[in-house]
């Protein structure tokens, strides 16, 4: 007898056979082509998502040396104002402190610039017609006339209102009463109105009618005095002065000196953070690799940023930050000496905020080393251009995996497909073998 199947093709079980021997040939093509490609994307998933850690961290320090930029867009540290106000007579504000110089500032309010009111007399319909005449409104030197002519007290008001400099309304001032009010858009005497009229029924030129005359602010501020159409002013030094009402107020102005220190000493923190990080992902050991492979330029950009510390600044490069209690330990660490630097702060505070923040001629660490961390995420920076260079390569690896697997299951699917004809050739010659052999068999039996 015939042996069963050739090679196990044309046999019983031989289809399962067949796609076990498939499956393994294609595990062990998969072994040695797909598992390396696959290692290699995890290992730059990797490395993206600690360089954007790397990233992140650099941000924070960024956000902590703007506040000793020169050029930030807000208030720098050494800027920095601590107020204390006393009074009700005015609000003080300002939104730059820069050229706010500390000490103690006076203000007394002897009277508050006023807007010109005028009142109609009592109107009983504001949609009845005022009737003919004219309406001649002066201000700031110029006349403006109204005709009423075919006019209700409602278009009277429509027509004031495209004047820039006038406002005008109709209150209903009793239960079946109104009166036409009309004001100055603007405080004081400049802003002020004179009304000339030959329309009975409005009487806005009548004394009694003038019921707020315009007035200008007087003020006395640090023994000056000041006479103003607007209760709002705003000193040289940037300080805005708010008059409020009769009285006066003061605020006195400090250097915040403590603010200086935290910011140094925040910033010491996030740069040794920073150095953490990276070491943590770029130095590997016997038993583990580093997770990013290419440590050149991370390693090039903290050797950047630590020799901005080590530089000298000033004009005559006689500023250095060791000289204000900031040192680096053996491991590279930044350490502040609070006291030290406190001390600094009250004795040398020029020097200090020579050496951080500097000037455009000279910028300091602050500035120098703000504008280099801003540059780093730019469009064309360096820390972009290496989270570029791992997205790219993330990209083709993901390519090559498609690429790879693609071609193994079309490998094997192919032979999968060999396999099924050779087994159904190789059953149809064993059904004929067998049909065969029955004959034979029978003419043996028969002699």
């Amino acid at each position: 007898m015939m042996a069963q199947g050739i090679l196990g093709l044309g046999s019983s079980g031989s289809v399962d056979l067949n796609q076990d021997l498939i499956d393994q040939l294609k595990e062990a093509e998969s072994t040695a082509y797909i598992d390396p490609i696959s290692g290699d994307i995890e290992d730059t998933q990797a490395e993206i998502e600690a360089t954007d850690e790397v990233a992140t961290k650099i941000s924070e320090l960024l956000d902590i040396m703007e506040s000793f930029d020169l050029y930030t867009s807000g208030t720098n540290v050494f800027d920095e104002v601590s107020a204390t106000a006393s009074g009700t007579s005015v609000s003080f504000a300002a939104s730059d402190t820069s050229n706010i110089n500390p000490g103690t500032i006076s203000v007394t309010v002897d009277q508050l610039a006023q807007k010109d009111v005028y009142q109609s007399d009592i109107i009983t319909d504001k949609t009845a017609a005022i009737g003919a005449g004219t309406l001649t409104i002066s201000v700031d030197g110029t006349d403006y006339d109204f005709d009423t002519t075919d006019m209700t007290y409602e278009d009277l008001v429509t027509q004031l209102n495209y004047n820039s400099k006038l406002d005008a309304s109709i209150e209903q001032v009793g239960d079946d009463s109104y009166r036409l009010i009309l004001k100055s858009t603007e405080t004081g005497l400049s802003n002020s109105i004179s009304i000339t009229q030959d329309i009975a029924s409005l009487n806005l030129s009548d004394a009694t009618n003038h019921v707020v005359e315009a007035q200008n602010m007087k003020a006395t501020i640090d023994g000056t005095d000041y006479d103003l159409s607007s209760n709002k002013l705003t000193l040289q030094s940037g300080l805005s002065i708010t008059a409020v009402e009769q009285g006066t107020s003061s605020i006195s102005i400090a250097r915040d000196d403590t603010l200086i220190v935290d910011q140094i000493t925040q910033m010491a923190t996030a740069y040794n953070e920073l150095v953490d990080l990276v070491d943590s992902y770029t130095i590997g050991d016997e038993d583990n690799a580093a997770v990013i492979s290419d440590s050149s330029t991370l390693r090039s950009i903290m050797s950047d940023i630590k020799s901005m510390f080590y530089d000298s600044y000033g004009l005559e490069d006689e500023e250095n930050a060791f000289v204000y209690g900031i040192s680096f330990n053996k491991n590279g660490q930044m350490e502040v000496d609070t006291a030290e630097l406190s001390d600094a702060v009250t004795n040398n505070y020029d020097d200090l905020k020579e050496l951080f923040v500097g000037y455009a001629e000279k910028e300091g660490i602050g500035t120098r080393l703000s504008s280099y961390l801003d540059d780093l995420d730019s469009l064309d920076g360096t820390l972009t251009s290496f989270q570029d260079k791992l997205s790219d390569k993330l990209s083709d690896l993901n390519d090559n995996l498609e690429d790879e697997t693609d071609r193994i299951d079309t490998k094997y699917q192919q032979l999968a497909d060999q396999f099924a004809q050779y087994t159904v050739i190789i059953s149809q010659m064993e059904n004929s073998f067998k049909s065969l052999q029955l004959i034979m068999d029978m003419e043996t039996s028969s002699n």
